[in-house]
């Protein structure tokens, strides 16, 4: 356990005060697609499919692909 704490405290200082700055377009995208859209994809697709299995997986595609599409569309126009 000491040489984890060791590496991980080996490139930070102590004393030094950290940051982190997290745009509300990216919380307000996170909020919808996965805690919004997540648990309706897994509904439909448990619906579909009757099998809890496959609409845990049905879901984590959805919301992954959900992800993705914009960046699908940027390579199908070209920009």
């Amino acid at each position: 356990m000491k040489a984890l704490i060791a590496r991980y405290m080996g490139g930070h200082n102590p004393h030094e005060f950290r940051v982190y700055v997290i745009q509300s377009s990216t919380l307000k995208r996170f909020v919808v697609v996965e805690i919004i859209l997540g648990p309706i994809v897994y509904n439909v697709a448990l619906y579909l499919c009757h099998n809890a299995i496959l609409a845990g997986v049905g879901s984590w595609a959805g919301t992954e692909g959900l992800k993705r599409l914009p960046l699908v569309f940027r390579k199908i126009v070209g920009t």
